[in-house]
């Protein structure tokens, strides 16, 4: 095996799994090691509670991947190897045997282990904790032959291995040391429901109580409670929570709480080149706003994939909404978001009738739901209100009806703004139009000039549109007449010749005292240091941080190609940033944020909606996206017109290539639906609550998406996008406001 990997992933569950298998299909060239100290590839674990206990066949269903998938992605499994130390000074990791492995970039995603009962007579056989397959197949051997089984612990794992041995033909008693069984839930309706259910299976609670201590000779016969009961049993599984897998950290340099690995936004943690993901993370959550840790597959699956983005340099932050899936006996239901967070509970349908969903609400703003056997489009929908913060306290009387449809209310308002260079004075007009109908983005993502707009609508929330007409009209220039040329050939002259005195300066003109650069060594036509005083003077960009309106910005790496995304809820905005974003070759030098030297982003994609899927969801948006190019044009005539018309097809393609995608994705739905139509009833209705097929396949509420496109008629000049003339820029964002106001009127 190698004694370096380029990424070592430590741990063999799902968040290793889901990590290898990103790296690989981000394309990621570097060798992949995963390190777990079981001796088996990684395997999923819920089902260990469940079918695995009911049933040993299912041992066979539970592989992550195949076992030909690592060798066919090149990723190395080193099992039974038990890490016991992280040197992140010298980039290694030690196992247990004493061996050394160096990493480039590591993720630790060794889980949690459960917490063993620690009271006289705990070390008796037949005592067990669920966590390894092993674990499973010891509680499974138990129970041949067993009359009785008591199950510490009522929360999820406890109520699921309850109604699997009550399967297996065991008398169940459940002690549960609080007040109702499920407390995580934090809602007596749904613990009573659960108590009832259990009770008519024939399983016995016992609450607020706990165990004092174990009897038996060679093995556990009886369990003593806190309250003097004196259970007989041939069995225990203890349920009582679990602990970190972190103890071989300590030393390490990187920063733990409460035994969990301390990680920032982009899941990295306090070492460089470390990352971490799963039940062993404690993270700040941008949706609650609060530092949480959350033991739950879902949660898994997506750290890991975003760890693994990350570790490649991609920068994205951890914004999700958790997803818990759990099946007690033959009720499947969903968690999404943080049911602690509840202060008001509003009941949706009938829960003895098993279509039933609870809304968790503080303040009006939905912070939690539970659900049993509704619709996934409701579900996402309502994991959107979540993720946003949507007060719904004009709907919330309704929300109890199951007729009343959760899509009427769209939860985010998005802005797409464009590059064009000086047609973004259009998208200033189409701002102000849409501010006098009080219509206000929640995000705005800009690309080159529409990244310039951005910022300014981000750092003025709600009054843009006076920031915009000041910044454009300091932008633009008076033209001089020319008694040979029209008045915009005359513009096209002088700004190609003499740039635009606030926003960039020819490098055949060098400022006084200035030494000039011979053009051979020339990386671009002009310098674009004049806009950075500009820009300073209307976007206040600390203020960006905290802005309600969220901005996303877009560039490409010049080196690497790689598409890049700034993000104000991420990154810490600076003019640099948004200049980034405008560095259009050849006539604009790159520039560098950090150690990175960026291009304008609209030579990846020029319409950013994409960036607005990615970061905040597909769907349930109202969506503007101002269209600054053609999509229809005559012929061109001449070479010059050819190289425009060019331009306009590869800008404005992107859109069209965005919405086909989203009928793709319709289309597969449709197809998996008619799949699953042919299953038994019963097994499909379990996987269309798997959190999985939520996610996938419910829509929430469709994007609703109004375009402002520039009215284009008959050949444009090709000197459009950079004639920054007084009388050009006033009619394009007069076009744009008159354009935006008859599609809004009309719309109404």
């Amino acid at each position: 095996m190698p004694e370096h990997a380029d990424f070592v992933l430590l741990g063999g569950g799902l968040a290793s799994a889901t990590a290898a298998q990103t790296l690989r299909s981000e394309q990621a060239t570097g060798s992949i090691l995963i390190v777990s100290d079981e001796a088996l590839a990684p395997y999923h674990r819920p089902p260990l509670s469940k079918q695995v206990l009911r049933n040993a066949d299912a041992e066979a269903r539970i592989a992550i991947h195949p076992h030909a998938f690592y060798a066919d992605k090149a990723i190395g499994l080193r099992l039974s190897a038990r890490a016991v130390a992280v040197d992140s000074a010298a980039h290694a990791i030690t196992i247990a045997t004493g061996e050394r492995i160096g990493y480039g970039r590591l993720l630790i995603a060794t889980g949690a282990v459960p917490r063993r009962p620690d009271v006289p007579g705990a070390e008796l056989a037949g005592i067990h904790t669920l966590h390894y397959l092993a674990d499973a197949q010891a509680i499974r051997r138990s129970a041949v032959g067993a009359r009785r089984a008591v199950v510490l612990g009522g929360n999820f794992l406890g109520m699921e291995v309850a109604m699997a041995l009550v399967d297996l033909g065991l008398a169940v008693t459940i002690v549960e040391s609080g007040a109702a069984l499920l407390p995580r839930l934090r809602a007596p309706l749904l613990s009573a429901y659960f108590e009832r259910y259990a009770a008519k299976r024939g399983v016995r609670v016992l609450r607020d109580d706990t165990v004092a201590a174990f009897h038996g000779h060679d093995r556990v016969r009886e369990v003593q409670t806190a309250t003097g009961r004196r259970l007989p049993c041939d069995l225990v599984v203890a349920a009582i929570g679990v602990e970190p897998a972190s103890a071989f950290l300590h030393g390490s340099g990187i920063t733990l709480q409460e035994g969990r690995v301390v990680v920032d936004e982009l899941l990295a943690t306090s070492a460089p080149d470390v990352f971490a993901a799963g039940d062993v993370t404690i993270f700040d959550d941008p949706v609650f706003a609060r530092r949480r840790h959350i033991e739950h597959w879902d949660n898994a699956v997506k750290q890991g994939r975003l760890a693994a983005r990350n570790m490649l340099g991609r920068r994205l932050p951890y914004d999700e909404v958790s997803y818990f899936f759990g099946e007690i006996g033959e009720i499947g239901f969903n968690v999404v978001g943080a049911p602690d967070e509840g202060r008001q509970w509003i009941e949706r349908g009938d829960l003895d009738a098993g279509s039933f969903a609870l809304f968790y609400l503080r303040d009006d703003v939905p912070r939690a739901l539970f659900s049993i056997d509704r619709p996934p489009d409701e579900t996402r929908l309502v994991e959107g209100w979540i993720r946003h913060r949507l007060n719904v306290a004009t709907i919330k009387d309704r929300l109890h009806d199951p007729s009343f449809a959760l899509e009427r209310i769209p939860p985010q308002t998005a802005l797409i703004l464009q590059g064009g260079g000086a047609l973004g004075a259009f998208e200033c007009g189409v701002v102000k139009a849409l501010e006098e109908e009080r219509i206000f983005p929640d995000i705005v993502a800009g690309v080159s000039i529409g990244a310039f707009n951005g910022a300014i609508i981000a750092s003025h929330p709600r009054h843009a549109t006076q920031a915009l007409e000041a910044f454009w009209a300091d932008l633009s220039v008076a033209v001089t007449p020319l008694p040979f040329a029209s008045e915009r050939d005359a513009a096209a002259i002088q700004i190609l010749m003499f740039g635009v005195p606030r926003f960039f300066t020819p490098r055949w003109m060098p400022g006084i005292g200035t030494v000039p650069e011979l053009p051979a060594n020339w990386t671009s036509y002009y310098d674009t240091a004049p806009v950075r005083e500009l820009l300073a003077k209307y976007v206040d960009f600390p203020s960006l941080a905290t802005s309600p309106v969220r901005l996303l910005i877009s560039a490409v790496d010049v080196e690497t190609a790689a598409f890049a995304v700034f993000d104000s809820y991420v990154d810490e905005i600076t003019a640099d940033h948004v200049l980034a974003s405008g560095s259009l070759p050849p006539g604009f030098p790159w520039t560098v944020v950090g150690d990175k030297a960026y291009w304008d982003g609209g030579i990846v994609s020029n319409s950013p909606l994409d960036l607005v899927n990615a970061r905040c969801g597909p769907d349930g948006k109202r969506a503007f996206i101002v269209d600054l190019f053609s999509g229809a044009s005559p012929l061109p005539s001449n070479m010059t017109q050819v190289l425009l018309r060019r331009d306009e097809i590869v800008y404005s393609e992107r859109v069209r290539s965005d919405l086909r995608h989203r009928e793709k994705v319709g289309a597969y739905r449709k197809l998996i639906d008619r799949i699953l139509d042919r299953l038994e009833p019963s097994e499909a209705a379990r996987i269309r609550h798997q959190p999985e097929y939520v996610q996938l396949m419910g829509d929430g509420a469709a994007t609703r998406i109004t375009r402002f496109a520039r009215n284009t008629g008959s050949r444009q000049s090709t000197s459009l996008h950079y004639d920054f003339s007084t009388t050009t820029i006033r009619t394009h964002w007069a076009d744009g406001y008159a354009v935006a106001r008859e599609i809004l009127k009309a719309s109404s």
